[in-house]
């Protein structure tokens, strides 16, 4: 499957392969302050193309992990790391975002107590997180 977006102003447009029609959620303090919230996002399978290439920046997040956003509008777009072909892109830039389905959650146990989601989910705390992604 294939799925697409874009940036607020439409100056930054892309496109990549899914697996599976879900999304998942990020709670660590670097996501929330990223986007102001929890992280939603949609992880890619490959095939990931750029449309005007020159408005996307980066910021060097991590020894391990970039961010791509706008150079117009500042939209967040995505998240990759920098020796792994991993990658995912915020549900909210998807043209299709309504069409996912909520599947994990990230980081619960650091999550803010000020707001929860009613969704049935899987959860994974911090220690989970880095076992499973650590290699």
């Amino acid at each position: 499957m294939r799925t697409s977006g874009s940036c607020l102003c439409k100056a930054v447009k892309f496109s990549f392969d899914i697996a599976e029609k879900h999304f998942n959620s990020c709670h660590c303090k670097m996501c929330r302050v990223w986007g102001g919230g929890p992280a939603m996002v949609v992880e890619s399978a490959g095939g990931i193309e750029f449309e005007s290439e020159e408005e996307l920046a980066l910021y060097d997040s991590s020894k391990w992990a970039e961010r791509g956003f706008c150079k117009k509008c500042g939209s967040h777009l995505f998240y990759r790391l920098k020796n792994h072909p991993y990658c995912n892109f915020n549900l909210g830039t998807l043209d299709n975002d309504q069409e996912f389905t909520f599947k994990t959650q990230f980081y619960i146990d650091i999550k803010p107590h000020n707001y929860a989601f009613s969704n049935e989910t899987k959860t994974m705390t911090e220690e989970e997180v880095m076992a499973a992604f650590n290699s």
